[in-house]
């Protein structure tokens, strides 16, 4: 892909095959600020340079089109209300909510597993339970699901300290169809908040995926696998974990733990969340 416009025009080429089409993906050479990026994938237009971040950007786009659409909506409907109240966002020009968004979009992922132990552990920072205790059944027990583009571009050039934003899901089984899967992230994203409803996972960590988690002692370094804080938080901020059996989500409550005030359990409807 060395000619100019090469990955999206590649994107778009996929994105033709797709039976579930993704906005257009147009090639772009400039550094665009976050909210005039997002009123024009709003309108349908995925600004994409040619670099590796916006190939993977544009990967998630074709297998999770709604739920990019959604988040995409999300932002722009709260950067509307904040232009509204203005002298109420903190310096960086995001509301909370806007800051989850991103995060999610740029390093988000669902740790799915069919016991709520696993969810529990990693919201109490338990990373022995969650990672090495029957780590030899890890594969039949919980799986991660990548979606944040930017962790995705990072995991080439992975370090020890790369962190996926995870918001945790007890499932009846991890043997998922991609539409069920759409569905799930719908609801996910639509209970997010603020920044603290994501959980921190060490994805160098993650039982297969590096070699280097085999070496005795890589789970000791506190400055990685640190302790869960201790600090108060508001409730709206609180780490969000569910409960999900194939059709609705639901709450779940660990060890410790208020959850936010859930919204529902109806599916957002995507066609109600504009074409961007």
């Amino acid at each position: 892909m060395d000619s100019e416009g090469a990955v999206s025009c590649r994107l778009n080429d996929l994105r033709n095959e797709s039976a579930e089409a993704a906005p257009v993906f147009v090639h772009s050479t400039e550094n665009l600020g976050a909210i005039d990026y997002e009123r024009l994938v709003h309108i349908g237009q995925v600004p994409t340079r040619d670099i590796s971040h916006d190939w993977y950007n544009g990967q998630v786009w074709l297998a999770f089109p709604k739920v990019k659409q959604l988040i995409n909506t999300l932002h722009v409907q709260d950067a509307v209300k904040c232009a509204e109240q203005p002298g109420r966002l903190p310096a960086n020009g995001r509301s909370r909510l806007r800051d989850a968004l991103t995060l999610f979009d740029e390093s988000g992922a669902l740790l799915l597993t069919t016991e709520w132990s696993l969810c529990n552990a990693l919201l109490q920072h338990d990373w022995r339970s969650l990672l090495l205790d029957q780590r030899g059944n890890w594969d039949a027990r919980a799986k991660v699901l990548l979606l944040g583009h930017g962790l995705l571009d990072s995991m080439s050039k992975a370090h020890k300290g790369l962190c996926a934003k995870v918001v945790p899901v007890q499932v009846p089984s991890l043997d998922i169809e991609l539409p069920e899967l759409q569905r799930l992230l719908l609801f996910v994203v639509e209970q997010l908040r603020a920044p603290g409803n994501l959980s921190p996972l060490p994805v160098m960590g993650v039982p297969g995926w590096f070699r280097d988690s085999e070496r005795p002692g890589f789970y000791d370094d506190s400055s990685v696998y640190r302790a869960k804080p201790t600090r108060g938080i508001s409730s709206s901020h609180e780490r969000l974990a569910f409960i999900w059996d194939g059709s609705t989500l639901t709450p779940g409550k660990c060890v410790g733990q208020s959850l936010p005030e859930f919204q529902g359990e109806e599916s957002p409807d995507s066609s109600e969340h504009g074409a961007g």
